[in-house]
């Protein structure tokens, strides 16, 4: 079927409807359903909802957000965190597919963003095809780097030297305390990078708990801390697989998030976690294309290195949106916003800023366009992984007046690219 045939209810989640909705989530993306609290703990009732024809189960779709920030330049210079909702557990029964389900669990996301005053929605694509077309684009790209044990590390000498000063201790993310103690490490060390998401602590809290069911050969997650003196200034998370070939170890080591305060950190952590006792390899899920771990490991090649996406971002409300948003340099150019789907962002918008250290202004106008684009082409810049240039030349942003293309991929200038999303 095809369409959107039935006009669908969304309807709150209780703790009496808990179960129907961790069904609708198991049969879309094929787990066994346990129990709420087991499978999906992290969630805040108040932020689930669900798609039914009546007041209450059977459901045709499921959706939850989490109230997150992340970090984009800030309008007096700096960076600062911003809130986005971070849109999760969507769901559509495979009887219910290709009826206009996911469309309306959208849009009450979207309406009920807009009642809230969050401007940015933000999300994990479980398939890169869906979510373009309610306006979501990738904001950020995750590279996966692979390395052997002992694989060599050129980081310049005064970084290695600084490396040296720092201990790194590892402790179960299970243990008593660990999981409070890490999510504020997690929070102030993403707040200092470009991308940066940080999770609500009730996520990190499920995220730390050993369910060794469901580690299917694993080792419980680890934690490796680094520490300046008596201050944590970074951290890897790590599990752990055994593996031997003809009496040989052939473990691996799987690091699922890494953060640091500055590189010399970060080469403490990486260091250690290429020379674990009994792993053959590493993986780290974590990097970024200027991540200097594929740089001191020798490039793309040597690392091993493959890409995808990571943040997908979508601004719900592009006045407030663009108005929270820092620019490099003075900028003053009328966008004209094509969004289907969300039609109060439709117009022309003048987006005015003195310089680094004003704050932008944002507005509707009547004055001619100087760039035409779509909602997914601001998505696609918000957090300076592309430029306006780069969107042009690809064809998604159409230069009316010469030079204004250059002056927004210049105001919207970063130094680095945003960073990998935590998994949310």
């Amino acid at each position: 079927m095809s369409g959107e045939h039935t006009a669908y209810r969304i309807v709150p989640v209780t703790a009496e409807v808990a179960p129907d909705f961790l069904a609708v989530a198991a049969a879309a993306f094929v787990f066994e359903a346990r129990p709420w609290e087991e499978s999906m703990g992290a969630l805040d009732l108040g932020r689930c909802a669900a798609a039914t024809t009546t007041d209450g189960p059977p459901f045709a779709g499921v959706h939850a957000s989490y109230d997150m920030t992340v970090t984009v330049p800030a309008p007096a210079g700096g960076l600062h965190a911003v809130p986005m909702a971070g849109l999760a557990w969507v769901a559509v029964h495979p009887d219910q597919r290709r009826r206009g389900v996911l469309s309306q669990m959208v849009r009450h996301h979207f309406d009920d963003l807009r009642a809230r005053g969050i401007a940015l929605s933000g999300l994990h694509a479980s398939e890169s095809a869906i979510y373009g077309r309610f306006g979501y684009a990738v904001a950020s790209l995750e590279a996966v780097l692979r390395l052997s044990r002992g694989h060599r590390l050129q980081a310049p000498d005064a970084v290695a030297t600084a490396a040296d000063s720092l201990t790194t201790r590892m402790v179960a993310l299970a243990d008593e305390g660990v999981a409070e103690r890490l999510h504020g490490l997690h929070a102030r060390l993403a707040a200092s990078v470009l991308g940066g998401v940080v999770r609500p602590p009730r996520l990190s809290r499920h995220i730390a708990r050993d369910v060794p069911d469901l580690r299917r050969g694993e080792e419980a997650s680890q934690v490796l801390v680094a520490e300046r003196g008596s201050e944590a200034v970074g951290y890897a998370v790590f599990h752990r697989k055994p593996h031997w070939e003809h009496g040989h170890p052939r473990g691996t080591l799987t690091c699922v998030e890494v953060a640091a305060e500055d590189s010399a950190v970060l080469l403490a952590l990486t260091r250690r976690l290429v020379d674990v006792d009994l792993i053959a390899s590493v993986q780290l899920l974590c990097g970024s294309l200027d991540d200097p771990v594929l740089w001191w490991g020798g490039g793309p090649r040597a690392v091993g290195t493959t890409v995808h996406d990571s943040l997908w971002l979508r601004l719900v409300d592009v006045e407030a949106a663009l108005a929270q948003r820092g620019c490099a340099v003075p900028v003053d150019v009328v966008l004209e916003v094509a969004d289907p789907f969300c039609p109060w962002n439709e117009g022309r918008w003048r987006l005015r800023c003195d310089g680094p250290a004003a704050a932008a202004g944002c507005e509707r106008t009547d004055d001619p366009a100087d760039v035409r684009l779509p909602v997914q082409a601001l998505g696609s810049a918000y957090a300076g992984l592309r430029t306006f240039g780069a969107l042009a030349t690809q064809g998604e942003v159409e230069e009316v007046t010469p030079g204004a293309v250059a002056a927004l991929s210049a105001a919207w200038a970063t130094d680095r690219q945003p960073v990998a999303a935590v998994p949310f």
